[in-house]
């Protein structure tokens, strides 16, 4: 008897659902990881700051560090820090996170690479730092730049915005 139950719960296939299942498989399905997150550059490098609705560059331009003029082109205000423009947001709603949790990332996307959000600055200062000198090409200047940014944010010890408007003010990105 319990023989007879298992093959009676077995309902053959219908042709049209195994042709309708072969149609599906070979089609293309696009895979590519998105950020579930809203950045500061999340409109994939068109200069523009999405927290502030200005261009990017303009910001960069209007307060350069120190060892590059505030008339120099964007290109070379980036360059200090190779291909990466290592900016910090805190934002509510980063990642998975609830809109009323705030928490701290760099709108920069090889920046954030391999760190998620974190309510900690210090963590995503210390990130960024590694990035900027491992794979960003931060020249001599930048390095020195990100490494005093990183020493004003442990020193400010705070989880708030003040934290990040520190860190880009430091390397001349506010």
């Amino acid at each position: 008897m319990a023989s007879s139950s298992v093959s009676a719960s077995f309902i053959p296939i219908e042709s049209s659902d195994v042709a309708a299942i072969k149609e599906t498989r070979d089609i293309p399905v696009d895979v590519t990881p998105t950020l579930n997150d809203k950045r500061a550059n999340d409109d994939k490098g068109k200069g523009k700051d999405a927290t502030k609705q200005t261009d990017a560059s303009a910001s960069a331009l209007a307060s350069a560090p120190a060892s590059v003029p505030a008339s120099a082109p964007a290109a070379e205000v980036e360059s200090v820090f190779g291909k990466c423009v290592p900016k910090m947001i805190f934002q509510g709603g980063l990642g998975t996170r609830p809109k009323t949790e705030f928490t701290f990332q760099s709108s920069d996307p090889t920046c954030s690479e391999g760190q998620s959000e974190n309510s900690n600055p210090n963590i995503i200062t210390s990130h960024i730092r590694d990035v900027v000198i491992t794979k960003c090409g931060a020249n001599e200047d930048g390095i020195a730049l990100v490494i005093t940014a990183v020493k004003t944010v442990e020193a400010l010890n705070d989880r708030t915005q003040a934290s990040a408007d520190a860190w880009n003010k430091a390397l001349g990105l506010a």
